[in-house]
Order: structure tokens, then sequence, then C-alpha cells
């Protein structure tokens, strides 16, 4: 079986590994608390995943950096250590520049303009997430903070 790691990004970001063939538990590691926005987000989309898959697939959230600290998330899908991690891109820019394309400083004020700017940088992201062996799944932006 091949496994792809899949990167959920948004302004902050996500990941998993593989697909699911039969009944199965994931571990979503996520670094912010279980009350924080992007958590909330998550919860919405594991939720999803479990009613897509008739409860085929079942992941379970690991807030507050409880599974993995949030600058290990990325390097623990990576390595196959989580199925699937939510982790702020732009935390990893250092390693290529366009993890960074959401937080260059007004930028996209809006979430309209959010949308419009993730879909310019989707092609390239994609690509150099691919090399990576992983996928994007979803991104989500940080709302509008001190406007």
């Amino acid at each position: 079986m091949t496994f792809t790691r899949t990167l959920l990004v948004t302004s902050v970001a996500a990941i998993a590994l593989g697909t699911a063939a039969s009944a199965e538990s994931w571990d979503m590691p996520m670094a912010y608390p279980a009350n924080n926005y992007h958590t909330e987000n998550a919860q919405i989309f594991v939720d999803a995943v479990r009613e897509c898959t008739g409860g085929e697939l079942d992941i379970t959230i690991h807030a507050g950096g409880s599974l993995f600290k949030g600058g290990e998330i990325k390097r623990a899908v990576q390595l196959g250590e989580a199925q699937i991690g939510e982790r702020l891109l732009s935390a990893h820019a250092n390693e290529n520049a366009v993890f960074g394309y959401d937080s260059v400083p007004f930028l996209a004020t809006s979430f309209e303009a959010s949308d419009a700017l993730r879909d310019a940088a989707r092609p390239t992201l994609n690509k150099v997430l691919n090399d990576q062996n992983m996928t994007l799944l979803y991104s989500v932006p940080w709302p509008p903070q001190g406007m």
C-alpha cells in the first residue's frame, strides 16, 4: 500500500497519512487549545470526515500540543508518527518561502482577500507539499485581528 502524507494547511495547517481502507482511527495533533478558532474548525472537519465515511475513519484531535508540540507536528506527519495534523504553515517559511504566503502583513485584509491569495498560492503550495509527500486538505484564514 502506498501512503501519501497530507498537510492540512490553513493560515494554519493540517496534515494526514494514507487513506482509510477499513475502519481506522487517526490521531490529529494540534498546537492550539480546544477552544481556539482553528481547533473548533478542525472539529468541524473531523465530524464531517466521520459522517462522510460512515464512521469508517475516526479522527481524534489532540489539542494544546498534548501529542506533539506545534513545531513537531509537520515532521511527525512526514515521518508517519501521526496520520494527520494541523499546523500554522507560515511557521515553516524557513523551509520554503511559499509556506509564508499568508503571513505578509496587510496583503490580505479580509476573508475574501485571503481566499484569493490562497487560490493564487495553491498550485505552487501543492507542488511543494507533494514533493514532501504531503497533501493540503483544507485552509482556514485567521480571523481579522486588531482592525
